[in-house]
């Protein structure tokens, strides 16, 4: 009997250790649980940052440069393309047709396609910067709004000015109106360059803040909470939208060339570009610059809380 009653605690005692020991197993298990979820991103997203970057990099530094060299370059291909063309370096089958699916279909209603883009840009990017403020938001929209009113007021003065001294080609058909030369399948001396450069410049100057200080913006919203859901939610809407704007830069580039190599009067393309650069420089270099309480009047890309 004594050696009965002896063993007993025994295996009580191993049942206590083993029932002891258990929970322990179970929760240095449990914390080793979370270390097994963070697994390392995919081959094919790592892929897909790459390019991003790469395309965003290329965007910034070449295809978005400082207007001021930009606008040197445009001047300088400006005065010497006449000269190319006329010594024959150039080819002119299909860029020098006012017929062809670029300049019929899309320069055309070019303006419409830069606001396209440029309104929702700027619109959710004003809308992280400015931590939601409707009334900054509705500032930086009027850019848009002044763009738009000096685009179709220079349009419509050069419209009319061809109208009175312009001329069909051949030059024996002077003094006909541009409607008959129209129709009578002649064409009707007139450009686009004002409007190709001016969109250029514009659309450079409204995406030079997610170029340059994005990265600055998105660290000032790291104590917002609200901002940040924001970034998270619109930074591929954003980055889509400067892509585009960066195929149609390409584009109006593209075609600005080729107004620039082929059609019109040299005197005529100094006098377009210069009314582009006057009114890019009087409202993005010193109008919106300008400190003012106002509510409605315009300010510079960029400005709000940060």
């Amino acid at each position: 009997m004594s050696t009965v009653r002896s063993r007993q605690p025994t295996v009580i005692r191993k049942r206590s250790q083993s029932a002891a020991t258990a929970p322990s197993s179970s929760s240095t298990s449990s914390r080793k649980a979370p270390k097994t979820l963070n697994l390392p991103s995919s081959l094919t997203s790592d892929i897909c940052r790459i390019v991003e970057n790469v395309i965003l990099a290329f965007c910034r530094r070449i295809i978005f440069a400082p207007p001021t060299l930009k606008i040197f370059v445009y001047f300088s291909l400006i005065i010497i393309g006449p000269f190319l063309k006329d010594f024959h370096f150039l080819s002119n089958r299909s860029l020098s047709s006012k017929a062809n699916i670029l300049n019929k279909y899309i320069t055309k209603i070019g303006w419409a396609w830069s606001i396209i883009l440029l309104i929702p840009f700027v619109y959710l990017t004003s809308l992280i910067y400015t931590r939601g403020h409707y009334g900054l938001i509705f500032r930086h929209l009027m850019r848009l709004f002044i763009a738009t009113i000096i685009w179709c007021s220079i349009t419509a003065l050069f419209i009319r000015i061809e109208s009175l001294t312009g001329m069909c080609k051949p030059t024996n058909l002077r003094g006909i109106t541009s409607q008959l030369c129209r129709t009578s399948r002649y064409q009707w001396q007139e450009g686009h360059t004002f409007f190709l450069l001016y969109a250029l410049l514009v659309i450079n100057e409204e995406v030079k803040l997610y170029g340059e200080n994005w990265k600055k913006v998105e660290d000032a919203s790291k104590n917002n909470s609200i901002n940040q859901n924001r970034i998270r939610i619109f930074s591929i809407p954003i980055a889509i939208l400067y892509m585009l704007l960066a195929v149609l830069t390409i584009l109006w580039e593209f075609m600005l060339l080729s107004t620039v190599f082929y059609l019109y009067n040299i005197l005529h393309k100094l006098i377009a570009a210069s009314f582009a650069v006057f009114f890019w420089f009087i409202t993005y270099r010193y109008w919106y610059l300008q400190t003012t309480r106002s509510t409605i009047a315009p300010c510079a890309p960029g400005d709000g809380f940060f």
